[in-house]
């Protein structure tokens, strides 16, 4: 039985955000619409937030007073959409209750700035922080786009013999865009935020013209071996529900430490909506006690 906030969340995202668009531009006009809406939380007295550029990338650090690990974000919007402000609320809980200090990156968007734009922003954010401190505890993160992201730069990483992160998060991430996953169409009617049109579209706007059976465009193709401890979060009522599974198979069958938190009738990317959702509140420490048992 979910809670009555879900309940509630769930209708609000689909009146807000679910919607069946005709074009490519009209869908990144949506998209851009609906994800840059700040979450009206301030962020606690003990933390700091000031603005940096690594590797040439802008972003925002959400500081604790001394932080002992450094947490990198990367957030969602489907590649081509998403605001790091709408994250400042989430990011701030992680960082007090991981004493740490958290960048979230402003990476490039699509279709201005197409595959592999965001990823090499990404990659060349985590690798700068992971080779200035190899010593300091490092986490990555990211839901959805942002999930596939935070795989993806673990495969850059792992080809370009760069030391792995600690561990790593995925919330709802996406793990494949060649081929006709089951849960797009199974799941196209519960999924109260993601219409069919995204998935039919974002080839076009991400990444056209290239081989989308790529690890860096279809992650849950990868090389899993070698990779750090990873936790997944997944919604069954979702349309990337089998993209999870193929990203977890993926890892056990490469013998990584993997940890999955499935949930039924939660809207796409639930953890992030803490403080709002009872179950983001409830599993939300289990995605601190996983990076904290790991760093």
């Amino acid at each position: 039985m979910i809670s009555l906030s879900a309940k509630l969340i769930n209708i609000a995202i689909q009146l807000r955000i679910k919607k069946h668009v005709s074009s490519p531009q009209d869908l990144v006009a949506h998209l851009r619409k609906v994800a840059s809406f700040p979450i009206p939380v301030p962020l606690p007295a003990c933390l700091t937030k000031k603005s940096d550029t690594i590797a040439g990338v802008p972003g925002t650090w959400i500081e604790a007073e001394d932080p002992t690990m450094t947490l990198l974000y990367f957030h969602g919007g489907a590649f081509i959409a998403g605001d790091i402000a709408t994250y400042y609320h989430f990011a701030g809980e992680l960082a007090k209750r991981l004493k740490a200090r958290v960048f979230l990156v402003d990476y490039r968007l699509a279709p201005e700035h197409p595959f592999p734009a965001g990823i090499n922003d990404c990659y060349a954010v985590y690798k700068t922080l992971r080779q200035s401190a190899p010593s300091t505890p490092l986490a990555i993160m990211g839901d959805s786009a942002g999930g596939s992201l935070t795989l993806i730069t673990m495969i850059r990483a792992k080809e370009d013999n760069v030391a792995m992160p600690n561990c790593a998060v995925a919330i709802s991430p996406g793990g494949e865009l060649h081929d006709d996953v089951y849960s797009r169409t199974a799941n196209a009617m519960s999924d109260v935020m993601l219409a069919p049109s995204v998935f039919a579209m974002l080839p076009e706007l991400y990444c056209p013209g290239e081989d989308l059976t790529s690890p860096h465009i279809s992650p849950s193709r990868g090389d899993y071996s070698g990779f750090a401890p990873l936790c997944i979060t997944v919604s069954e009522h979702e349309a990337l529900r089998d993209d999870a599974y193929m990203i977890k198979a993926a890892a056990d069958d490469a013998g990584v430490t993997t940890q999955l938190i499935s949930r039924r009738g939660m809207p796409h990317i639930w953890p992030v909506l803490f403080p709002f959702l009872k179950e983001a509140k409830q599993d939300l420490p289990v995605l601190i006690e996983f990076i904290r048992s790991n760093t």
